[in-house]
């Protein structure tokens, strides 16, 4: 149908005055029309009501621009030179990154005015030309409403799953684990005392490894949300004492994992804090674990935990191989540099849980490092003194 005769026909008296309701934000609606004065009438009009539009002359532009530009709604004529609307709807539903789209058929030629055998190849609408301005944007809002509803149906599934899998894989994970590796502890003991080292090595290995995997799924959970628990439901304030005491543990935690006790050097003055003991316990755990694993073993790393400019300051400092300004800027979340090179067990969660704890305490983590000399990690915290101490 040529463009001069498709002009948004005014409405008859007898056609009631539906309103279309006016998008909540600037969606896109592809136009895939060959006759191009009438894709420009029809994208006019959709602007007109708030969409944005763009226009497509056949089905091969049509795709090439979707990929790039993801159309919330496809509108599609169904009768083009080459490849027809029929064939675009199934291109369409066969690509996963627009599977999802919405997509209104049309046509002027009654030979083609069959709705059910576009609604059977996946068509949501369809438009027999020509039509009112508002019966095209009734359709098109009804059509974006519609993919509204499913993808906040999906989202609200998505988050009940979340919830459901935070409120029992943790304890289905943990639960045997911690079995594992209590009664490797009874096992290493008990063959310590009784002097037999093949046992006593076996059980070690065991605990070893089910304190790793212990870590790791923490560490996992963690990340994506499904740790056991609110954090912020447990900040207290530590006094100072309670605060050294969750560093010292921390440290020596890690350090007793990487079996280089002698390597660490814990330099503590602490400070009060607004904290969670698993939080600072998180923060110092693995912190000085990164120290120690791209640290030779034999090489000191040291720890000082200083009060400085109102903030609570800790500093770990490793002899490794340090890393580049651009691996500063990129480090992440499951990111391990030069793993080929370097290998070193876990999944690069760690500094991941670190923001994540340090965003919960309004901490900030800096880097310094120099390739072949060692990095520094600092840590500033907020320190909390109530009112009474503040005034001694």
């Amino acid at each position: 149908m040529n463009a001069s005769a498709f002009n948004f026909p005014a409405r008859s008296h007898e056609e009631p005055a539906m309103i279309a309701p006016q998008p909540t934000r600037m969606s896109l609606i592809q136009i895939v029309e060959d006759d191009l004065p009438l894709a420009a009438t029809l994208a006019a009009g959709l602007e007109s009501r708030g969409y944005r539009a763009v226009c497509s002359a056949n089905a091969a532009d049509a795709m090439e621009q979707a990929r790039r530009q993801r159309p919330d709604l496809l509108l599609c004529d169904i009768n083009m030179p080459r490849r027809n609307g029929h064939q675009l709807l199934r291109d369409f539903r066969a690509d996963p990154a627009l599977a999802d789209c919405q997509i209104v058929l049309m046509t002027g030629n009654a030979m083609h005015a069959q709705p059910r055998a576009g609604m059977d190849l996946g068509a949501d609408d369809f438009l027999l030309k020509p039509f009112t301005l508002d019966t095209l944007a009734n359709c098109v809002a009804a059509r974006l409403e519609r993919a509204g509803h499913q993808r906040r149906a999906e989202e609200r599934l998505l988050r009940e799953l979340r919830a459901s899998l935070g409120e029992t894989l943790p304890h289905e994970l943990f639960t045997p684990l911690g079995g594992i590796i209590g009664f490797s502890e009874m096992l290493a003991e008990e063959s310590r005392t009784k002097n037999q080292d093949d046992a006593h090595s076996a059980a070690h290995h065991i605990l070893r490894s089910g304190e790793r995997l212990h870590r790791t799924l923490r560490n996992y959970l963690a990340v994506l949300g499904l740790g056991a628990g609110d954090s912020n439901s447990s900040v207290e304030t530590l006094a100072a004492a309670s605060v050294g005491q969750v560093i010292a543990r921390g440290v020596r935690t890690a350090a007793v994992r990487r079996e280089r006790t002698a390597d660490v050097v814990l330099e503590l003055s602490p400070a009060p804090l607004r904290a969670t003991p698993d939080d600072l316990t998180v923060i110092v755990d693995e912190l000085t674990d990164n120290a120690l694993k791209f640290s030779p073993r034999g090489s000191p790393v040291r720890v000082n935990v200083a009060e400085d400019a109102g903030r609570l300051t800790l500093t770990f400092i490793d002899r490794g191989r340090g890393l580049t300004a651009s691996q500063i800027q990129a480090i992440g979340m499951f990111r391990q540099f030069d793993r080929r090179k370097f290998e070193q067990q876990g999944l690069g969660l760690g500094l991941a849980v670190v923001r994540q704890a340090l965003h919960r305490l309004d901490g900030e983590l800096k880097f310094a490092s120099a390739v072949g000399e060692g990095t520094t990690v600092q840590v500033h915290l907020p320190i909390h003194r109530p009112p009474a101490e503040d005034g001694r």
